[in-house]
């Protein structure tokens, strides 16, 4: 996750600021390649991690990773055009860029406590509690 927050976060912030000097197109598409090199890395990080620690809600992880996509290029797509419009590209690159290395940081307390956290999961299990349990073939992961 550190080069994921590395490289998007510096690809977001340098895309803005080349954005809106007027920079030539040839840097603007090497940092936003950039940018989305540290975005896909940072996906595909937290992706394999959810996916590998809660085997038995992959289906729930796949579901909810469409949701939240879908979610959030729907609201991408009614508000960030005029905020773009009415304050240029710096500032919405900066505030991305810093959302982007604020969830990035994020994976430190993750990596230190991700062993308590899926054991609690394990003995507190919201699925089971709430009765939400999928009802699929079981299998032995190893």
């Amino acid at each position: 996750m550190s080069l994921a927050g590395v490289t998007s976060g510096l690809g977001m912030f340098l895309f803005g600021y080349t954005m809106a000097i007027g920079a030539a197109a040839e840097l603007c598409a090497f940092l936003q390649g950039l940018m989305m090199f540290g975005v896909l890395i940072g996906i595909f990080a937290t992706l394999s991690y959810g996916l590998d620690a809660f085997r038995t809600q992959s289906n729930e992880i796949f579901v909810m990773n469409m949701l939240f996509k879908n979610f959030m290029f729907y609201g991408l797509s009614n508000f960030a055009n005029p905020w773009v419009a009415a304050s240029g590209p710096e500032q919405i690159m900066y505030v991305f860029g810093a959302t982007s290395v604020f969830l990035s940081v994020l994976a430190i307390p993750v990596y230190v406590y991700g062993k308590k956290l899926r054991s609690w999961w394990t003995r507190h299990d919201l699925f089971a509690t709430f009765k939400m349990q999928t009802t699929g073939p079981k299998q032995d992961l190893g």
